[in-house]
């Protein structure tokens, strides 16, 4: 049986069985490309494709953000809030890239 979706903020993600642990956890969190709206899948793209972010695809892309490093199993010295109060304040491309890399030495790589 398919899990619900779940509602978080203005995003509504299916849950997937398959992503993004090989473990059981709590409450994992949910990958940009399970999102239901399509609005995020539009801003990430945009992100990817480097193309400069209007205000709307920043905000959700920094929502997306917030719910996966508040559920993600994080490595090594990883303080959650300071990572959380950073993904608030990014703003631009530049900044998500090298905030994306930051990241990625706690394991984390949602994007």
């Amino acid at each position: 049986m398919q899990p619900e979706p779940e509602q978080i903020g203005e995003l509504i993600y299916q849950p997937s069985a398959d992503y993004p642990y090989p473990f059981p956890v709590e409450r994992p969190p949910h990958y940009w490309m399970t999102e239901q709206t399509g609005r995020l899948a539009a801003a990430v793209e945009s992100y990817l494709d480097g193309e400069p972010l209007a205000a709307e695809s920043l905000r959700l892309i920094k929502e997306y953000l917030r719910q996966y490093l508040e559920r993600a199993v994080l490595v090594g010295q990883a303080d959650r809030g300071a990572l959380l109060r950073k993904a608030a304040a990014l703003r631009s491309q530049r900044e998500i890239e090298r905030f994306a890399e930051e990241i990625a030495e706690f394991g984390v790589e949602p994007l």
